[in-house]
Parts: structure tokens; sequence; C-alpha cells
């Protein structure tokens, strides 16, 4: 069953026809929602842009642990709660196992590791606190429980 090209349609007059029918349909008007996805989309690429290209730049220096202890102590301790995160709730035989996977300390930094006093409990998981403590100021113990403070004695009253 054969069927010739101008018996399909393709004639130049069936082509006119269609093209007439295609003008005298009106265009859909847009509605609100259109006006809405419209709107929503170029918030959506201003957002990003600002992200992507806005914002504040990093501070140019690193915080000098070695003045501040107890920022480092507190650094550890979320460097160790990491570690137990990925490790299946276990901690590190000692904190150099900690660099530089969780925590970010350079090779000559490793040295200030030593101002902080770790130890393994079976019972809470860890004890982390400042090794050499002023006479009087308050120790921060920290643990997985929560942080314990204690005064030592000496000092000015």
């Amino acid at each position: 069953m054969l069927v010739s090209v101008s018996a399909a349609g393709t004639t130049i007059k069936g082509k006119r026809e269609k093209a007439a029918d295609k003008k005298g349909k009106e265009k859909k008007k847009r509605t609100p929602f259109h006006y809405f996805v419209m709107v929503c989309s170029v918030m959506i690429l201003v957002m990003w842009g600002v992200i992507l290209f806005g914002g504040q730049k990093a501070p140019a220096g690193a915080a000098d642990l070695g003045n501040q202890p107890r920022v480092l102590l507190f650094m550890v301790d979320g460097a160790l709660k990491r570690f137990a995160h990925y490790e299946g709730n276990q901690y590190p035989a000692q904190l150099v196992d900690l660099v530089p996977k969780y925590l970010s300390l350079r090779n000559e930094e490793i040295s200030l590791l030593d101002k902080v006093s770790y130890t393994r409990d079976p019972s809470l998981g860890y004890r982390l606190s400042l090794a050499k403590p002023k006479p009087g100021d308050m120790n921060i113990i920290i643990s997985p429980k929560g942080v314990r403070y204690e005064t030592l004695p000496g000092g000015r009253s």
C-alpha cells in the first residue's frame, strides 16, 4: 500500500493552510504563576552570585596558638570529636594521630600539642586539659560528658 506524496498532505496548498491555522491562534497569556517563577529564578541567581563572588575574605593571619593555649585546647577537643565520629566512637592513642586529617597543624606546630594533656579514659572516653596551667587560674578539663572547671591553689586572692 503505497501513498503518494501529494496524498499525504505535503502539498504547498496544505502547508499554506497549516500556516494560516497557526497565525489564527493567539499566544498564551502569562499567568501570575509564570511571573512568580521568573522572579524566584532571578532571586536564586542573585543569591548564588552573592555566595560565589561576594562576601568577606578569610582572615589573613592565623591565631597564635602558642600564646593562646585555651584556643588550642578547644581546637584539639573538636578534632577529637571528629575523630570519634568518623572512626566509630574510638579515640586516638596520641594527639599526633589527629594531624593532619582531623587537626590542621603544620609540621612545625606539632610541638604545640605538648601544651595539652590528653589521656584516654575507659569510662569517659578521654580527658583533655592544659598541661601546665598557671597557678591561680581555672583549669579546664574537657571530656565527652562536658566541661569541668577546677581552681588551682596559689595565686592572687
